[in-house]
């Protein structure tokens, strides 16, 4: 019986703090939502800088069509 208590106060854990993990990557979800892709350096050629990644980490670039 004790293991039962465990294991959900263990869960319980868990759960709490899904959502700290979840807002650290608001910005990246935001650059994927806006068709971008997270770079290590910066965009360059066809694509241009639209915000950031992983919280200000990695730059958020989008290709833009040349015509």
């Amino acid at each position: 019986m004790r293991i039962l208590f465990f294991l959900i106060a263990v869960l319980f854990f868990l759960f709490q703090a899904a959502p700290a993990y979840s807002q650290a990557d608001a910005d990246t979800i935001a650059c994927r939502q806006n068709r971008g892709s997270c770079s290590y350096v910066a965009c360059s050629g066809p694509t241009v800088d639209i915000g950031t990644c992983r919280t200000g980490k990695l730059r958020c670039c989008k290709w833009t069509p040349t015509s």
